[in-house]
């Protein structure tokens, strides 16, 4: 166990923190983009999935990032965990952090009075995170380019909210803010599969 909080620490400190703070200075600049008080639910929703939904990507896809210096890579070869342990305490650290930050959020709505049912609004926004990053993760384990990991999810994002859900169906992102939370599971199952794919290829490459 103490050997997994430091990797966890060390994961902190080199990788993920400066993408906690890139969502943590959305969160605080947000008030000065957009209304985010005496809002209802369909509008609290419109900022969730158009707005929120891209912190999933920012603190899920640089998942393999540390291995993008080969000293670093050998490294992690030798130690005695396998490096699919070291990934799956990089992503826990990343979802418990996207949680944390996205509870903080919607109680900043809920003191804000917006009107919105608090538990769903949280998974549904979860959900579609966990979709984005998990789209990320699965074409940066592949193509092997964090640049593309990234491009790839924007580009379904920018094809859901052009095309809307005429073509993608039970995977269109911004079905929340249409009143319907159901559909959200589909992009969760999916996210996870996405992350487990990536992180198993990852590993065996």
């Amino acid at each position: 166990m103490e050997r997994y909080l430091k990797i966890a620490k060390v994961n902190l400190k080199f990788n993920l923190f400066p993408h906690i703070i890139v969502v943590i200075g959305l969160c605080l600049i947000s008030p000065l983009i957009m209304g985010l008080k005496n809002l209802d639910s369909l509008n609290t929703a419109k900022i969730l999935d158009m707005y929120i939904s891209l912190f999933g990507m920012i603190l899920l896809v640089p998942l393999f990032m540390p291995e993008q210096d080969k000293d670093i890579r050998d490294l992690i070869k030798s130690k005695r965990e396998s490096i699919a342990i070291n990934y799956l305490i990089r992503i826990t650290q990343a979802v418990i952090f996207l949680v944390i930050i996205m509870l903080g959020f919607l109680v900043y709505l809920k003191i804000g009075n917006c009107t919105f049912d608090f538990l769903q609004y949280l998974y549904g926004t979860i959900s579609t995170c966990i979709f984005l990053g998990g789209l990320g993760i699965l074409v940066y384990s592949i193509i092997d380019n964090i640049a593309v990991g990234y491009m790839v999810p924007m580009l379904y994002y920018i094809l859901c909210y052009g095309s809307g859900k005429k073509y993608l169906g039970k995977f269109y992102l911004f079905s929340m803010m249409q009143g319907n939370i159901l559909d959200k599971k589909y992009l969760l199952i999916a996210g996870i599969l996405m992350i487990s794919t990536g992180i198993f290829y990852r590993s065996k490459k």
